[in-house]
């Protein structure tokens, strides 16, 4: 199975790009958990005093992989310099390019390939696209494959099984010519702990015959950057997860002893897993439209004039917001019915479905595992260095989960004419995410809880008020 990871550049802000000692520790750290394959973004050639520069590292990336067994590839957003690329870096094993360029424009990419390098590989990232728009019109020459990377659950990773689109590709093409790409929009800046997701994961990709995956990183704009301030100890907290990626299981990495935080405290995984659950089931219950406009750790969405709170009028009218178009998602990956807020307010929730009732007893069940881990783990005296960053991220969507239950009991108040106690949750819930705001900004900076904090208390004063706004009278960030 290739297991391949994203990296990206964003130059020129990226002064660690030019660091040799970070790629050099990032390539041997992802050969170690079981890599074989990297994706470089962001490669087009760049034009100004810094190219050459610039030009000379990439090559030096490329060549370093190499040394690490780890085969390069790089993704192309257009396919301009796809035959200069291809000439200039002969250490690469192939090409992703975004699928939505245009079948005129990908054929021109795919000739390009077999005209500089017919051994290189081809992979259409094909975003929201379907089968029938793409596969038809792409051929190599001599017919040679083209491969598909496909993602496995949309922008967010919510469950093992994957999204129907996925499957649809899957059936069109051929398992062995998709490599899925896991997106993890629903938990950056934390840390993630789906490691009973990421197996079931994994197994189900194995049990389909797909080639392989791509993941991408936990701090997309940032990798290797990821997780928070203090970089020196970010290896030893990402190295979990990324060897579970890689096929080695926590109980694995436990009777290996490494690494030693994990050992020592491995009664607090449980935990930190239930706090990741959290945020799968948050974002797959109110879905958005499955995109990374939904960020369900910031409670706002995407939308033309920005980044707007979800407030609890929206939770009672999500029907009739165009960026949740994808209330049925819950249906779709788990098979189960879903109800929402509004439908539960009207007839309340049949025997076979999962409702607001449901989505708070056992947010309540995980907040509480979650928080007790965080709270543990920072309290911790073992001397791990990584484990209060672990534990803090833990005790944030332990957090989270309390939040949304007040949220969702500020709704369901609402709803009933009892704007008193709607009010009295809404206030619970302001302090919950105040509370969020300064752990995560104690070894953290850049997040948007501020910004959100700031949202949530105009709604709390408007509700004390008697008046329950929509969410486009919340702007967190205003786009324009």
């Amino acid at each position: 199975m290739l297991r391949a990871f994203w990296t990206c550049n964003d130059y020129p802000n990226s002064k660690w790009f030019f660091d040799k000692s970070v790629w050099q520790k990032m390539l041997r750290t992802m050969s170690g958990c079981g890599f074989d394959s990297m994706i470089l973004a962001s490669a087009e050639p760049i034009d100004d005093a810094a190219a050459s520069d610039y030009d000379q590292m990439r090559r030096w990336i490329l060549e370093a992989a190499l040394d690490y067994q780890i085969a390069p590839y790089v993704f192309l957003r257009a396919g301009e310099c796809t035959r200069e690329l291809l000439e200039t870096y002969p250490e690469l094993k192939g090409i992703f390019v975004d699928a939505n360029n245009g079948a005129d424009a990908l054929q021109g990419v795919v000739d390009a390939v077999d005209a500089a390098r017919p051994d290189a590989l081809v992979y259409l990232r094909v975003g929201t696209q379907t089968p029938a728009a793409v596969v038809d019109d792409i051929k190599r020459r001599g017919n040679k494959r083209v491969g598909y990377s496909v993602k496995y659950t949309c922008d967010h990773l919510v469950d093992a099984n994957p999204d129907p689109a996925f499957v649809e590709w899957v059936e069109a093409v051929g398992a062995e010519n998709v490599l899925a790409e896991f997106a993890i929009a629903n938990f950056e800046p934390w840390t993630s702990f789906s490691y009973d997701t990421i197996e079931g994961a994994l197994a189900n990709l194995q049990e389909l015959g797909c080639e392989g995956f791509s993941l991408q990183p936990l701090s997309v704009a940032e990798w290797p950057h990821t997780s928070d301030s203090f970089f020196k100890y970010q290896w030893q907290r990402d190295l979990v997860w990324y060897s579970v990626w890689g096929g080695t299981s926590v109980e694995r990495l436990v009777r290996q002893g490494q690494p030693k935080w994990l050992v020592r405290n491995q009664k607090l995984v449980a935990g930190f897993e239930a706090g990741s659950r959290i945020l799968e089931l948050l974002s797959l219950y109110f879905a958005g439209d499955k995109s990374m406009a939904w960020r369900p750790q910031f409670c706002s969405v995407q939308g033309g004039s920005g980044m707007r709170l979800l407030s609890i009028e929206d939770m009672l009218h999500l029907d009739d917001m165009p960026e949740f178009c994808a209330l049925d998602w819950w249906q779709e990956i788990t098979g189960d019915r879903v109800v929402h807020l509004a439908e539960y307010i009207k007839s309340g929730t049949p025997e076979d479905a999962y409702g607001p009732e449901e989505l708070i007893e056992e947010l309540s069940d995980l907040c509480q595992q979650a928080v007790a881990a965080g709270e543990r783990g920072m309290r911790s005296a073992s001397g791990e260095k990584e484990l209060p960053s672990f534990a803090r991220d833990a005790f944030c969507t332990g957090r989270l989960g309390e939040f949304y239950v007040e949220r969702l009991r500020a709704a369901l108040s609402h709803a009933r004419g009892d704007s008193t106690e709607a009010v009295e949750h809404l206030t619970r819930a302001l302090g919950l995410y105040r509370e969020i705001a300064a752990v995560d900004s104690s070894h953290r900076a850049g997040a948007s809880f501020g910004a959100i904090a700031k949202a949530l208390e105009a709604e709390c004063d408007d509700a004390a008020r008697g008046v329950f706004g929509r969410g486009g009278e919340y702007l967190v960030h205003k786009t324009g």
